[in-house]
């Protein structure tokens, strides 16, 4: 083999591997703004359930919580390699899913003078109010059914879409969080079963 068929080679794996780079950065993309908008309307349904009026769940103003878009996002990623042992998986989902939602709850209390946009005081098996067995539990099932349901769906459907589309969308969703971002960190979402104060 030449030395320019050996260099074009080189280029070529180069050039498949940042394709493959770019796919995944933008399939991420789809399922953090994907899960965001679900995990919303999830918590919106249990309070019209539960207290029988809408109520926009979150920090922010936006229909999305980011919490369940990045927890799905690094559940896909960071635990790709126990796909194959799905009791291990559940146990890593809750473990992660536990830290998330621990630590997001410090740090949002810390930055807004004891603020608490959720609350496991009355929960069993609950730690400070932050995390606790129940939510756990349903985190870990929730993310086992993210795994093996709809990432499979959600990467089929990404497949379907044009990239000049895709990409747009993404970028005009990403400015559209950012600026909510931006807004709620100096007038975050409060009043009646948003958030309280301890």
């Amino acid at each position: 083999m030449t030395e320019r068929k050996k260099w074009q080679l080189q280029i070529e794996k180069i050039r498949h591997a940042w394709k493959d780079k770019q796919d995944l950065f933008w399939f991420m993309v789809m399922v953090f703004f994907i899960m965001s908008l679900t995990g919303w309307l999830w918590e919106v349904c249990l309070h019209l359930i539960s207290d029988g009026c809408f109520v926009n769940r979150g920090f922010l103003h936006g229909p999305w919580l980011p919490i369940y878009g990045s927890g799905s996002v690094l559940i896909l990623t960071l635990l790709r390699r126990l796909r194959r042992k799905p009791l291990l998986e559940f146990l890593a989902i809750v473990l992660l899913c536990g830290c998330i939602e621990y630590s997001i709850s410090w740090f949002l209390e810390q930055v807004y003078d004891g603020m608490r946009w959720w609350d496991y005081g009355g929960y069993f098996l609950n730690l400070n109010g932050r995390i606790c067995i129940e939510g756990l539990l349903a985190f870990g099932f929730g993310g086992m059914t993210i795994v093996y349901v709809c990432a499979p769906v959600l990467e089929r459907l990404y497949r379907r879409i044009p990239r000049r589309i895709l990409v747009p969308v993404c970028l005009i969703l990403a400015l559209l969080f950012c600026a909510d971002l931006i807004y709620s960190s100096w007038n975050p979402n409060l009043g009646s079963g948003i958030a309280r104060r301890l």
